[in-house]
C-alpha cells in the first residue's frame, strides 16, 4: 500500500503553481526554500528519533532468567 501524501507536499504544490503564474518570483522563491528546508529537517529529526528508539529498546530489554526448584 502506498504512503498517502502529506499536507506539506500540497502546499509545495501549490507553492510551486504560484510561482509559476507569479510575475515577481522573488517572495514565492523564498517561502518555497524555507518551506523545503523545515522539511528536510523534520525528516532528519525524526529519522534521528527512530535510531535512538530501536538502540534503547535493545539495552532496556530485561533478560528473563528461569527459575527451577
Amino acid at each position: 500500500m502506498a504512503k498517502g501524501r502529506e499536507p506539506v507536499d500540497n502546499l509545495l504544490d501549490a507553492l510551486v503553481w504560484m510561482r509559476r503564474k507569479a510575475k515577481k518570483h522573488a517572495p514565492v522563491d523564498d517561502l518555497v526554500d524555507a518551506l523545503v528546508k523545515m522539511r528536510r529537517q523534520a525528516k532528519k529529526k525524526l529519522a534521528e528519533r527512530k535510531i535512538k528508539k530501536k538502540t534503547s529498546r535493545k539495552s532496556k530489554q530485561p533478560t528473563r532468567k528461569s527459575r527451577r526448584k
